[in-house]
C-alpha cells in the first residue's frame, strides 16, 4: 500500500512538472515573439539614506510610461522611448522573463522584467527599477545614492 501511495505521488510530481515546462515553454515563445511593449507603471518603491539610514517609501502615481521598439531577444537588442535616456539597450530572453537592460556611462542602471504572466487585459506583469549615485557635493545637501522600484505591466502592440 505504501509503495503504491509512493509511485503514485511520483507519477503527479512527474505530470505536475511537465504541465508546468510546458507552460513556462509557451510562456518563453511568447515573449520571443514580441517586437513592441507599451510599458505603463503606476506603483512605485523608493529609498533615500538619511543620517546613513536608509529609508523606503511606497506610493501610487505618477505613472510611468514609456514603451520597447524593435525588440530583438535573438540579437540581444531593443530601444527604448518616452524615457529621460531613449536609445539602445540590451534584452534577454531567459525563461519565461524578459528583461531590458541599460547602463549609462553616469553609473546609472536601469532594468525592465517583463514576466510571461498576464495581469489583466492580456497585459504582462512588469517591474522597472533603476540604482543611480552621482558623487557631487553641494553646500547643505545631502547626496545620496537614488533608487526606485516601479510596478506594472507591459501590453505588447505587436
Amino acid at each position: 500500500m505504501l509503495t503504491s501511495r509512493y509511485a503514485a505521488a511520483a507519477l503527479l510530481s512527474v505530470v505536475f512538472a511537465s504541465a508546468q515546462l510546458h507552460a513556462q515553454g509557451g510562456a518563453e515563445k511568447m515573449l520571443a515573439s514580441i517586437r513592441t511593449l507599451k510599458c505603463t507603471f503606476s506603483v512605485q518603491s523608493s529609498a533615500k539614506w538619511q543620517n546613513g539610514e536608509p529609508q523606503a517609501v511606497i506610493r501610487m502615481g505618477p505613472t510611468l510610461t514609456f514603451q520597447y521598439t524593435d525588440v530583438n531577444p535573438s540579437e540581444s537588442s531593443a530601444n527604448v522611448e518616452g524615457l529621460a535616456s531613449e536609445g539602445h539597450v540590451v534584452v534577454q530572453l531567459l525563461g519565461a522573463n524578459m528583461h531590458f537592460l541599460e547602463m549609462k556611462n553616469t553609473g546609472s542602471l536601469m532594468l525592465t522584467t517583463v514576466f510571461g504572466q498576464e495581469s489583466k487585459n492580456k497585459k504582462l506583469k512588469a517591474i522597472y527599477t533603476r540604482a543611480d549615485f552621482l558623487p557631487i557635493s553641494v553646500p547643505g545637501f545631502e547626496n545620496t545614492p537614488e533608487v526606485s522600484q516601479h510596478y506594472g505591466e507591459c501590453e505588447i502592440l505587436r
